[in-house]
């Protein structure tokens, strides 16, 4: 890589990290590119040569982070044998991924839970249902194997949802999350949503 593709590349992380900093603090709405220009120390025209526009910024940071996630959630279930072990590790790894960079969940939670936004609500969408995908067809082996008793598999696996994102939605916010976001917690979790719906 030559010095200038190496700065070009640096100029564009640096806008990245700000971009992720503002949208995790205010959301899509309430952050401006001249906000975010501004936070980077850059041109309006530095900002332009990396990216369209706000949609295009936003739609990239988001694409990268919860893609990252999801990768996350997959490498660390494909070894697995069964459902149970597969959900606890799902809760473990998107506790960990939030540990490693509380933003980047203050920036889904707060994107997708803050004012309708409809020139991202395709991207928000086509991610969520990547992930819930995912946790359903956990859920349904683990009905199939008997694990987990008989129940509409995508019910199961919205009620996993709300019990794995909302202590991340509430402790991500804090000054140390890891505090809070422990495998522990992360097995306690696991352990309530399976008394629930053993066979």
């Amino acid at each position: 890589m030559t010095a200038r593709q190496t700065k070009t590349a640096e100029t564009r992380a640096h806008l990245f990290d700000c971009a992720l900093t503002l949208f995790s603090q205010r959301g899509y709405a309430a952050t401006s590119i001249r906000d975010i220009i501004q936070a980077a120390g850059v041109t309006q025209p530095t900002l332009y040569y990396h990216f369209e526009d706000k949609v295009d910024l936003f739609t990239k940071l988001v694409e990268h982070y919860y893609g990252e996630n999801l990768q996350q959630l997959k490498s660390a279930i494909e070894q697995l044998p069964d459902c149970q072990s597969k959900l606890l590790a799902m809760v473990q790894s998107s506790f960990e991924f939030c540990n490693a960079d509380p933003r980047v969940p203050c920036l889904l939670f707060q994107t997708y839970y803050g004012p309708p936004v409809e020139e991202i609500k395709g991207i928000l969408d086509k991610l969520t249902t990547k992930r819930f995908r995912l946790v359903t067809e956990t859920i349904q082996s683990g009905i199939e194997s008997g694990e987990l008793a008989a129940a509409d598999p995508e019910f199961l696996a919205l009620s996993f949802c709300c019990l794995m994102d909302q202590p991340i939605n509430i402790f991500s916010r804090k000054k140390r999350p890891g505090q809070f976001l422990t495998q522990e917690v992360a097995a306690a979790l696991v352990g309530v949503f399976l008394r629930g719906v053993a066979a």
